[in-house]
Order: C-alpha cells, then structure tokens, then sequence
C-alpha cells in the first residue's frame, strides 16, 4: 500500500513510449520474488522518502487517475538505480499489450479500494510494492481502459483531444461508440462491444 505524494504527470520518453510518473510513499509492503529469477528478497524497501513510480502507458499500463493523498495498490519491480532514487517500475501487464516486452511479473498501479485499505492488509513486493488484489474488477477499468491506452493516445491525459473527449469517462465513451469503433479492430473491438453490452439503457444516447 502507498499513499500518492505528487499528482501523477504524463511523460513522452524519447523511445516514444508514454508513461505515468508519481511520488509515493509506501506504507507497506513485503517481497515477492516469484517469477522473477532476479529477484533479491533483501533488497530494502525505502518507507520514509518518496519513491517514484514509472508505469508504462504504452504496453497496457492504464492512467491512474490519482490526487496526492490517495492511496494505491501497486505491484511492480522496485530497484535501487545508480542515482540513488529508488523507483518502481514493470507496473503494467506482462501480455501481449506490451511489444518487445521483457520478462518480468504481471504489474499493476490502480487505486485502493475502500475496503483493501484496511490497517491489516500488507502488500506484496516482488522486488516490488503490491497488495492483495481487489475482490471484484470494474469492465471498463481491467478492459476497456488499456485498449483504448494502447489505440486512442490523443484522448488520453496530455492528449490534444482530452479536454473535449477524455475517455476515461465511461459516459463519453458510450456516447461516442462510432468513432471508438474506427479504431479498433480484432480483440480490441470485441472486448469494447462487451463492455457496451454491460452498459445501462439509461446511459447517454448512444451514437451506433
């Protein structure tokens, strides 16, 4: 479990891949080496600075939505680098959303839920901070999200098009279903058509 310190900031890295980058605080954690040969069960989890997170939008990472003061499960690969920054990273999935992906655990950088922030909870590291997943996931969160991460850049936070469209926002989303349909295609367009079939009638009109 980590508490935000600063308000997350989307960055272009020069191999253009897009990330998520945050302080955070962590307030629990432990190690968790599995699937990662590397991993050291010794390495010292910093619980009194600031820890940055890097979590990468372009290989299925989803944006947080996050304010300084909110808790976060996150599990990733936390590391000493040489500048002496300690900084987790490898919070996305280790699936086929990620091109020229390393070997490395599942990640994951979300929000915690009310019910998973409890005092008696501890998270998870491999060579990481995580915590116990949640009970149940949200379509649009765990599906709809990354797809549209990956496919629909400009409607994303730091996007030219967010302001008028930000499609983190499920209501836009179901409204605006033709022009999300121009950019999938394959899997994409059939994990977004079964979220639309989870959404209410009583949603805004949709555009079909």
């Amino acid at each position: 479990m980590a508490v935000v310190e600063t308000p997350p900031r989307r960055i272009l890295h020069r191999n253009g891949r897009a990330f998520e980058e945050l302080d955070v605080r962590i307030l629990s954690a432990e190690h968790r080496p599995s699937g990662d040969a590397e991993g050291d069960e010794n390495l010292a989890i910093d619980k009194t600075h600031r820890v940055h997170v890097v979590s990468d939008l372009t290989c299925g990472g989803v944006w947080v939505d996050a304010k300084p003061g909110d808790r976060l499960e996150i599990k990733g690969e936390y590391v000493h680098p040489p500048s002496g920054a300690d900084l987790i990273h490898f919070t996305h999935p280790a699936d086929a959303s990620c091109p020229g992906r390393a070997r490395h655990p599942d990640g994951y950088l979300r929000l915690a839920r009310a019910a998973s922030a409890a005092p008696s909870e501890t998270p998870d590291l491999a060579r990481a901070a995580s915590v116990a997943p949640s009970e149940t996931s949200d379509l649009f969160q765990t599906a709809v999200r990354p797809v549209l991460a990956k496919n629909c850049v400009c409607h994303e936070k730091g996007g030219k098009m967010y302001a008028r469209l930000p499609f983190d926002d499920p209501n836009v989303l179901s409204s605006h279903t033709t022009g999300v349909r121009k950019r999938l295609k394959g899997d994409d367009l059939a994990l977004f058509e079964r979220w639309l079939g989870t959404v209410s009638e009583t949603s805004a009109p949709q555009q079909r």
